[in-house]
């Protein structure tokens, strides 16, 4: 049996959110503190409010700043959007507001001592982050400015909630379809629709559903609510068979009348049997070849465990691209309606398959370029491989204005080096 958390987001999730229910899914908050007080970042509490919701029960954890709420007057944030301080849509608070690059919060992470896996998570938040605001505002990732998520209490949250999971020993993380909210937000630019830009890019691929019936309006999903369900879910979707034997809840900032603010974590067992993976294939003869540059990196952030392009030849002897792309069962009709979006294919084969997989660990070795995040295979307890990963690399690599396969080799180098 494996370990398993299912988030379910009746309303929506941001940072604070997620952390209420790890604490009421029992994570000593005094070990999220001593975690969180590894950063270097001064002048922030964790502190668990005095608050719970009739209908649902439920745990509240605010992140103070200077003894302020980060989510309340006085701090820099504006209370139009609905979960509170993980999105900041506000004003500068004066000259201690620090508006923070990628390299700036990665520098901030690899001073700390936060577990490699905790870490490695973390940074592949920010990246995304960075990146969908890249999008947005037509910059490189590195040169984007955190406006609303460099701030102290964002970076807090997001290594709280990946810590919080760390501590609790989950194998497996599935999150339910992403509510749409509606409306509008303030931010340094003015109003904006809901979702917010930054959202959209971040939840492209996902299953989602619009915020109607039970779902209240405003915004239910933030920018950093929205990255850390990338980093952390496996896959989104309805739960896997689990044997449930624990449900906790955490509220978010504003309370509703009609409907409780809050996330949901389904925790349990699943099965190990061996895992069933879909093969999506597809042979393409008359789609422009210039697609494909585009085609994978999305099928990727859909959901897809990896997609492979190779030449075949096609009907009546035309040269032609098959398209094949694997994935977990629960992302597959996402990925179908993809495929058909994008190509110019009229049918689609599908088959199932067992996969066998490496268990995998994430650590970091010493080389002359910094800490590099490597990925560890594992079988049996023993470590069968050692890869160091690409964008930790790369991220070392223009920091120290080297090649990329420099780092690589160092990198390699020293995993082989820890191990003789």
């Amino acid at each position: 049996m494996s370990r398993h958390v299912h988030i379910d987001l009746p309303s929506g999730v941001s940072g604070d959110m997620l952390l209420g229910a790890l604490v009421d899914a029992g994570v000593d908050l005094e070990a999220l503190r001593a975690g969180l007080a590894t950063l270097p970042l001064d002048g922030w509490e964790l502190v668990r409010a005095d608050r719970r919701d009739p209908r649902i029960g439920g745990v509240k954890v605010d992140v103070r700043i200077d003894g302020v709420l980060a989510d309340q007057p006085g701090h820099s944030h504006d209370h139009d959007h609905d979960h509170g301080h993980d999105h900041d849509h506000g004003q500068d608070h004066g000259s201690e507001h620090v508006h923070r690059r990628l390299p700036d919060v990665l520098a901030i992470l690899g001073h700390s001592s936060l577990p490699d896996p905790v870490l490695a998570r973390a940074e592949r938040a920010f990246r995304l982050l960075a990146e969908a605001e890249g999008h947005v505002h037509g910059h490189a990732p590195d040169e984007v400015h955190f406006h609303e998520v460099g701030d102290v209490d964002a970076i807090l949250d997001v290594c709280g909630v990946l810590l919080g999971f760390h501590l609790l020993g989950i194998a497996t993380v599935t999150a339910g379809p992403i509510p749409l909210g509606s409306g509008t937000v303030r931010c340094q630019h003015g109003r904006i629709p809901v979702p917010v830009p930054a959202t959209l890019q971040l939840i492209a691929g996902l299953p989602t559903v619009p915020a109607a019936g039970q779902h209240p309006t405003g915004e239910l999903v933030t920018p950093t609510g929205a990255a850390i369900l990338r980093a952390l879910a496996d896959s989104f979707g309805p739960p896997p068979p689990m044997v449930l034997d624990r449900v906790a809840v955490g509220l978010g900032t504003r309370e509703r009348p009609d409907f409780p603010n809050a996330v949901r974590l389904l925790i349990g067992d699943t099965a190990d049997a061996a895992p069933s993976v879909d093969v999506i294939t597809a042979t393409l003869d008359d789609l422009d070849p210039r697609v494909f540059g585009s085609l994978t990196p999305r099928l990727l952030d859909a959901g897809a465990l990896d997609v492979v392009l190779r030449p075949v030849q096609g009907k009546k002897g035309r040269p032609a691209t098959q398209l094949e792309v694997l994935c977990k069962p629960a992302d597959r009709d996402v990925l179908v309606d993809l495929v058909f979006a994008e190509t110019t294919t009229l049918g689609l084969r599908i088959r199932t398959e067992e996969r066998v997989t490496l268990d995998r660990r994430f650590d970091r070795v010493s080389t002359p370029f910094g800490s590099i995040v490597v990925k560890e295979g594992i079988r049996n307890g023993s470590v069968i491989t050692t890869q160091p990963e690409f964008d930790s690399a790369r991220a070392a690599a223009e920091l120290h204005d080297v090649p990329v396969r420099v780092v690589l080799d160092a990198a390699r180098q020293a995993a082989a080096n820890r191990t003789e």
